[in-house]
């Protein structure tokens, strides 16, 4: 019986060597996984493809939407909303901004409303607000604004530097600053009438 157990050692040592190469192998490249034989579902990110148009909104859309912010943040003191300033960035040649920014009192509190393509974003704000309130329906709008000041505005579109609009409404004003390379105008005009101003500073 002893000559037989370093036999019997050997194969069981043989044996244990042999299940734990194959608990450890490879599969053969040909063969697939057995994990990945559910097929997968992908939960990433989706680019959104905008045209060149679909970056500006125009005034009469931001105001269309005015309301949203007020009904998504209710005020328990039922306060007044007042449009004290509005601020449209990266004007078009149409007068259609890429964001339109409203400087917004509530009773105490004071916020900017930012509407873009993607819709509202609501920001506190801490800085001074302007006492005149600003009614829409009677402004001019700056798409109008643009139409009839177009010369004045637009100026040479032949321009080898790009310009950058940007529009200031405030006090009964629009101020529209145009910037070029390293130089810049600002234009006046009446935000009812659409006539042109003289600037006092």
């Amino acid at each position: 019986m002893r000559s037989y157990l370093p036999l019997i050692l050997t194969m069981i040592v043989l044996a244990s060597l042999v299940f734990c190469s194959a608990c450890t192998s490879q599969p053969a490249p040909n063969q697939t996984p057995q994990q990945n034989l559910s097929p997968k579902t992908d939960v990433g990110l989706v680019p959104l493809n905008m045209s060149k148009g679909s970056q500006f909104v125009s005034f009469e859309d931001a105001i269309d939407h005015f309301g949203e912010p007020d009904i998504n943040t209710p005020d328990s003191n039922n306060a007044a909303t007042r449009i004290l300033f509005i601020l449209g960035g990266n004007l078009d040649n149409a007068g259609n901004a890429q964001r339109w920014v409203f400087g917004i009192n509530k009773g105490v509190t004071n916020n900017l409303w930012v509407y873009d393509p993607s819709g509202w974003t609501v920001i506190p704000y801490s800085g001074t607000l302007p006492h005149e309130e600003i009614v829409p329906s009677s402004l001019m709008s700056p798409g109008r604004l643009f139409t009839i000041n177009h010369d004045a505005i637009l100026g040479d579109q032949l321009s080898a530097a790009p310009e950058k609009r940007d529009l200031d409404l405030r006090n009964g004003t629009y101020r529209i600053t145009i910037t070029s390379g390293s130089t810049s105008r600002t234009l006046i005009f009446n935000a009812t009438s659409g006539e042109a101003v003289e600037a006092n500073d």
